[in-house]
């Protein structure tokens, strides 16, 4: 309704602006026609009596009147000659508005329709379940404050150049490798499973638990600019979704795919009909990694060294920017408490951001063996957090206590 308003007000703004400019321009063509007619008269008397006195007057007397028509006809000449000088040819046209023009390309869609689910406000209580929430311990939130790790194990990852890693709800980790063309999956022993020869530098990527697959981003590669599905089952790639860009960072909400693509913004595909959404309509650096919780999107720029969060209609939350503590933003994950997980490659770290991002503390340092970390994942399932190191072989998995 407010749509069909505002385009009657605009249809009607336009006709009013076009009455008003033919009403001045038909009050000008009236004058103009008045003041040829009063010429045309004035014409008209001139012959008039330029005839009556070469039928009765003299040659002296024809002489001296002639001599007065020609001034006459000379003033009115110029007054002619000035009227057409003072005037232009004018033309009403119509500039389209360039936004109407694109609107069929730039918008898509009205929006999207979704139901949002929220807990109810009706509680019934039964004296034996109030017994009963008496002997259940309360869990405190995982407030950033609380947020305590320790290491469960050092991983030999047997490659360099590491941009993505994984835990699969076995607990067999998967890492990226960009240069080798390959993504491998280690078993929780730590010895390779699997691997996969891509045929595209493999960037970031995230693990669909309910089909079991995995989505692997392009990252810079000049020649597959795509998302890669794998299926873990048949250890084979299973379709590939071609993209106009390059594609960095990579998340997974519902059964959509959240994604970086460098000149346009942050996407969101659905991997079944490759249907795609818009969420930031901006460029986006190289090496952007996403997440997503509830209703925010997250994005990491390395180039400002700042942590963005946007809403899924794609307005701005809120930025992180405090470089005396985290430099080089790449990886980036979310517990199920809304807490934000950032690695920082040139400050060797990972610090938590909380929900609101008001707050932030620094929970592993190079102390901890990180040195140029690129990639982190954080996996519910476990609690745990995989943490890779760039190019020296090292990922660790940590332990929330």
């Amino acid at each position: 309704m407010k749509i069909n308003n505002h385009l009657d007000k605009l249809q009607d703004d336009l006709m009013k602006q076009l009455n008003e400019l033919e009403e001045i321009e038909n009050s000008k063509m009236c004058q103009l026609m008045s003041s040829l007619e009063k010429k045309e008269k004035e014409i008209e008397e001139s012959q008039n009596s330029l005839l009556n006195i070469k039928k009765h007057a003299t040659d002296l007397q024809m002489f001296l009147s002639i001599k007065q028509i020609e001034e006459d006809v000379y003033s009115k000449e110029k007054k002619l000659q000035a009227l057409a000088e003072g005037k232009e040819q004018h033309t009403l046209s119509y500039q389209i508005n360039t936004s109407i023009q694109n609107i069929i390309s730039d918008i898509r869609s009205f929006g999207e329709v979704r139901i949002e689910s929220k807990p109810c406000d009706i509680v019934l209580s039964k004296k034996k379940t109030r017994q009963a929430q008496l002997m259940v311990p309360i869990v405190p939130t995982k407030s950033i404050e609380n947020i305590k790790l320790t290491i469960h194990k050092t991983i030999d990852t047997q490659g360099n150049t590491i941009y993505g890693c994984c835990i699969l709800q076995d607990d067999r980790l998967v890492f990226t490798y960009y240069f080798d063309k390959r993504i491998k999956i280690f078993s929780n022993a730590g010895s390779t499973d699997f691997e996969v020869q891509m045929p595209c530098r493999p960037f970031d990527i995230v693990y669909i638990s309910e089909d079991n697959l995995l989505a692997v981003s392009s990252g810079g590669s000049e020649k597959h600019k795509c998302i890669t599905i794998i299926d873990i089952k048949t250890k084979q790639i299973k379709k590939t979704i071609s993209l106009d860009s390059f594609v960095d960072g990579i998340a997974l909400k519902d059964n959509r795919l959240i994604y970086s693509e460098r000149d346009k913004g942050i996407l969101m595909i659905n991997i079944d009909d490759e249907s795609i959404n818009d969420i930031v309509r901006e460029a986006m650096p190289s090496a952007c990694y996403t997440a997503t919780f509830r209703d925010n999107v997250y994005h990491t720029n390395s180039d400002t060294h700042t942590v963005f969060c946007y809403n899924l209609q794609g307005e701005l939350q809120w930025t992180f920017h405090n470089e005396s503590v985290l430099m080089m933003p790449f990886g980036i994950d979310v517990d199920s408490e809304g807490n934000l997980f950032v690695v920082g490659c040139l400050s060797n770290n990972v610090i938590v951001i909380s929900l609101d991002g008001q707050r932030h503390r620094e929970i592993l340092t190079k102390s901890d063996g990180l040195s140029a970390p690129v990639s982190l994942h954080y996996s519910g399932p476990t609690n745990q957090l995989l943490v890779a190191n760039f190019d020296n072989k090292k990922a660790f998995l940590f332990n929330f206590i």
